[in-house]
């Protein structure tokens, strides 16, 4: 396959554009094991080149001319090889224009029209979500803190309000979805930790429909297992997890997401995981360490925006705790203050 040199720019801008920004490094590369609906082996391979998206993509004009100094051959390549990478993160979606208002929707527009709602919910279940408790992680006395290690959630110490913005402050306060919870333990992934991979990263061969999908460290413990989580009903493989959440399946969902009949921003992918042993999440939450939220599965999988100012997205506990309304604004105002 032959790229002229007035070609090669496009192809680069075009994935410029729709390549998400990494926050954090990611570590060491490690094999991946086989685990119970969770994905098969794969090699991790560190790609050393990491793309930025703008933020604002320049405007196209939504015409149909030619690519500027490029023949029309050339210029349709780089159309349909754009419209391919918007199918595959929308779903589906067609080529330009704005479409009728008749049009069925992708995947990626239900998901966010959806309604994201939140409530209390009772204890901890699969599918539910944790959030950190701040006036138990934000303790400095470390005999008033039921949650004595918190590496385990990549914090070095326990959070200080006062020291930090408190949008900062609620980004480092862990929030989890529960995978699994019974009397031999508990396992979860972390909502908002970024490894600074990319699925691509993984094996081109397994994870290239999802290549510029972001990698999410779900935990430092089971560093070896890679976890697929998605809203899609019906994949061979998959164990639900609760209402309109799965977990695997991905073998079975990767050719349709390959031919763009099943939208990739449906899933979401985890390293490792947080696990807890026997009885030890019940005495955290019995001492007030997290608040226990039955969360809309749009509110788990919502891709989040990672731009600035007014485009810039509330940390997930913020997010979550939001849409818990009142009985969420105790912990809320404790890292935000009543005025906000």
């Amino acid at each position: 396959f032959f790229l002229s040199a007035k070609m090669f720019p496009c192809l680069l801008s075009a994935a410029l554009l729709l390549t998400p920004s990494l926050s954090l490094d990611w570590g060491r590369a490690r094999p991946l094991r086989t685990d119970p609906h969770r994905l098969s082996p794969v090699r991790v391979r560190v790609s050393p080149l990491r793309l930025q998206v703008a933020d604002d993509p320049p405007d196209d004009g939504g015409g149909g001319e030619a690519e500027e100094g490029l023949p029309d051959a050339e210029s349709e390549g780089i159309a349909d090889f754009r419209a391919q990478l918007m199918r595959q993160m929308g779903g589906g979606g067609g080529g330009g224009g704005g479409g009728s208002a008749d049009a069925p929707l992708s995947d990626r527009e239900r998901l966010m029209r959806s309604v994201e709602t939140a409530a209390l919910a009772d204890a901890p279940a699969p599918g539910r979500m944790l959030l950190a408790n701040p006036a138990k992680f934000c303790s400095r006395n470390p005999f008033a803190r039921p949650v004595k290690d918190l590496g385990r959630f990549g914090l070095d110490g326990p959070v200080s309000p006062d020291e930090m913005p408190p949008d900062l402050t609620a980004q480092m306060l862990p929030v989890l979805l529960l995978l699994e919870h019974g009397e031999g333990g508990s396992s979860a992934v972390l909502l908002e930790r970024r490894t600074g991979a990319l699925m691509g990263d993984i094996d081109i061969d397994s994870f290239g429909c999802v290549a510029i999908a972001p990698l999410w460290l779900g935990g430092t413990q089971r560093q070896n297992a890679l976890s697929a989580l998605h809203s899609v009903e019906g994949l061979e493989g998959a164990a639900p997890l609760r209402d309109g959440l799965w977990l695997g399946g991905w073998e079975a969902a990767r050719p349709r997401v390959a031919d763009s009949s099943l939208a990739a921003a449906r899933f979401k992918f985890f390293l490792g995981a947080t696990t807890w042993a026997a009885g030890q999440l019940e005495a955290e939450v019995a001492a007030g360490a997290w608040i226990v939220v039955e969360g809309s599965p749009e509110l788990v999988l919502k891709e989040r925006l990672d731009g600035s100012g007014a485009r810039r997205a509330k940390p997930v506990w913020a997010e979550v705790l939001s849409a818990l309304g009142e009985p969420g604004r105790t912990a809320y105002e404790a890292v935000y203050g009543s005025g906000d």
